[in-house]
């Protein structure tokens, strides 16, 4: 008889419920929140944290810098490519370093973007260059190859 189905069912009836005691029990007291500016609860006001408000910010002064050599790269002096991706990528970071400090990450990004793209040229006109001097001296080599034989 120890299984729980072997054992007779009980009924239990709603009896009167017992009264609350005085002390201890019940809900928790209602929490009030301090008022705006005022320190929260253990809170210090020289242990919190100051923020300095938001001023005017300054253009990068290497920004301009960053995109004219980017895009001199793509137009045509692609020897000026790594230069622009390097100064891009320098004024970018010191931009995200401290955002309230300067401006002009766009142009940053995009003289980076475009110092890329004209380093990429630069180095496909490189590839080519050397293939057309292998390919030259190819040509000459076997054309001498045959004129001696002549």
């Amino acid at each position: 008889m120890n299984n729980p189905q072997d054992r007779p069912r009980q009924e239990w009836a709603p009896g009167p419920s017992p009264a609350p005691p005085s002390q201890g029990y019940g809900p928790p007291p209602a929490y009030q929140q301090p008022p705006y500016g005022q320190p929260g609860y253990g809170a210090h006001p020289e242990n919190q944290i100051q923020f300095q408000p938001a001023g005017p910010t300054v253009e990068h002064p290497q920004a301009t810098l960053a995109f004219v050599l980017g895009l001199l790269s793509v137009i045509g002096l692609t020897i000026l490519g790594p230069f622009g991706w390097y100064y891009g990528n320098k004024v970018v970071n010191e931009i995200d370093r401290d955002p309230r400090a300067y401006n002009n990450r766009g142009l940053a990004m995009a003289g980076k973007v475009l110092g890329i793209i004209g380093t990429v040229m630069l180095a496909f006109i490189v590839v080519l260059m050397i293939g057309a001097i292998i390919f030259a001296i190819a040509a000459s080599g076997s054309s001498s190859s045959t004129v001696s034989g002549y």
